[in-house]
């Protein structure tokens, strides 16, 4: 399995989160853009899924969908876009992103994301 791979795999997964134990390592570390939801740093898997990923209760559907992916040694850059809709507003929102990834033996071990979180920000009736 390539490192793109595992990265389309942890996308398909939707937030599933076996999906995510299996493919983020247990030192990873998240570095999320400020003004996402949850934005911020956060190291270990487990605090990644308890913490962070918590976000996807503020939301009826989210996913991440990538369009574009280029692989260059243990580093993985993927340009998509987040969909969803917001519970509180019950908006549809997309907003693209950009994540870069660090990988070691098909686990992630490092991702740091860029987002246009104004739309995400709208849906959820923050701006």
């Amino acid at each position: 399995m390539s490192n793109t791979d595992v990265i389309k795999r942890m996308y398909a997964a939707k937030g599933d989160i076996k999906v995510l134990r299996d493919v983020i390592s247990p030192d990873a570390e998240w570095d999320i853009t400020v003004g996402f939801p949850h934005g911020g740093v956060y190291n270990g898997l487990d605090t990644i899924i308890s913490d962070f990923f918590s976000f996807f209760g503020d939301f009826d559907e989210f996913w991440a969908e990538g369009d574009e992916f280029w692989e260059v040694d243990d580093h993985v850059i993927a340009l998509g876009r987040y969909q969803g809709k917001a519970k509180a507003t019950g908006e549809r929102f997309t907003s693209r992103f950009v994540h870069i990834y660090t990988l070691r033996e098909n686990k992630i071990t490092r991702l740091q994301q860029t987002n246009d979180t104004v739309q995400i920000s709208r849906a959820l009736g923050k701006s």
